[in-house]
């Protein structure tokens, strides 16, 4: 069986604020900066391929599943913590994963494509897709297995 490649248009991202005033606590949002430097604070997407949801399906519409990878993308944000050592340490960078669902929606591998150059946020984002366990496909998507590859975005602002 063929699994299809699906990759996120958008990124969680966990922002770190730094500075007087700063609670020092974490963060996290889709509005975060993929593609862009760490600190702008501004764009979205990941500038190339990466904009669009694409399905590795002939005769399939990828949009179908474009409403799960927003909750895919969504769910990652929630459990995404920006670790307090790399904050501390001005660590920033976007790692991309590769998730694998099951059609029962069970996360069954993550994997990490490119990493941030940085171990301890390469480790964050996998704990975060990790803890998700399962997310199953909403009504009206036909459950398959699928891949998603996933920008996780760490900015310190």
């Amino acid at each position: 069986m063929r699994t299809p490649t699906e990759t996120g248009d958008g990124a969680p991202s966990a922002a770190a604020s730094s500075g007087p005033g700063s609670s020092g606590g974490s963060a996290a949002s889709t509005e975060g900066a993929v593609g862009h430097d760490a600190g702008t604070g501004s764009g979205s997407g990941t500038g190339g391929a990466g904009d669009t949801v694409a399905l590795g399906i002939s005769g399939d519409d990828g949009g179908v599943y474009a409403g799960y990878i927003a909750l895919l993308r969504r769910r990652v944000q929630e459990a995404l913590t920006y670790p307090s050592a790399a904050r501390r340490r001005g660590m920033a960078g976007t790692v991309q994963v590769e998730i694998s669902v099951e059609p029962t929606g069970r996360i069954s591998e993550v994997v990490v494509v490119r990493s941030s150059s940085h171990e301890m946020l390469d480790s964050a984002a996998l704990d975060a897709v990790r803890a998700l366990r399962q997310i199953p496909f909403p009504p009206g998507v036909r459950p398959r297995a699928i891949r998603v590859r996933l920008p996780i975005v760490f900015e310190l602002r």
